[in-house]
């Protein structure tokens, strides 16, 4: 019997964090998942927000409000204290730094590539149509630079954004970048060197391997080849 369970859809970016932070702890867990476009009662209930994932630690409660923590952030923290996943440096600096990584990462980056890249591309072929790849491209071409450009300029050749060690800042960076190259491939590894070494490497993680694996069966059926946004 496993103790935790986790509530969305792995194409989700947020979900994919808390599912890399589980196998780096080697924590088992179970899955359950949530239609996003239609949500049932039970998880609005437990998900104020509307939002994806939610944990439950069965431990604590196994259905109800009890037991439930909403929100990524918020679920890594948990994690943190819970199982002492060593994701958060080793010192208070590191761990701000950390911090301010995965605000960038869950807010900037992440309206960008989920808001004005992914959802233009996808969500319309779910629904039978074609991708509004125009607003795609218009992203891809006046915003990715300047984000791009800073995570460049942050790793600067080296392997992780803080310190000398795998972070929470590694996982929500990348699980916002694996889900671009989902769709669309990764950028110019000659403008973006140290930006997409560290996605390729991420992606050969424990959590990012299992995650993308789901998320490429699941987009095989409606996105067969990546888009060429050029």
């Amino acid at each position: 019997m496993t103790d935790f369970v986790v509530y969305g859809s792995p194409l989700s970016p947020f979900v994919r964090k808390v599912e890399v932070a589980l196998h780096h702890a080697e924590a088992a867990y179970d899955f359950e998942t949530v239609n996003i476009m239609d949500m049932p009662d039970w998880f609005v209930e437990i998900s104020p927000a509307r939002r994806i994932p939610v944990m439950r630690d069965k431990t604590i409660a196994t259905d109800g409000i009890p037991g439930t923590i909403a929100d990524s952030s918020a679920i890594l923290l948990f994690l943190e204290k819970r199982l002492n996943t060593g994701l958060y440096g080793t010192s208070p600096y590191d761990a701000g730094r950390i911090a301010w990584f995965e605000e960038y990462a869950d807010t900037v980056l992440a309206m960008t590539t989920g808001m004005e890249l992914f959802r233009p591309i996808i969500f319309p072929l779910f629904g039978g149509q074609p991708s509004d790849v125009e607003t795609a491209k218009k992203t891809w071409a006046e915003k990715r630079p300047k984000l791009f450009g800073y995570l460049e300029t942050s790793l600067d050749g080296r392997d992780y954004f803080v310190g000398d060690q795998y972070s929470v800042a590694d996982i929500a960076i990348a699980s916002q970048m694996v889900q671009i190259d989902l769709i669309v491939g990764l950028p110019d590894a000659a403008k973006y060197p140290s930006l997409v070494k560290h996605t390729e490497a991420m992606k050969t993680k424990p959590g990012f391997v299992e995650n993308l694996a789901k998320c490429s069966a699941m987009l095989s059926g409606i996105l067969p080849t990546k888009v060429d946004l050029s």
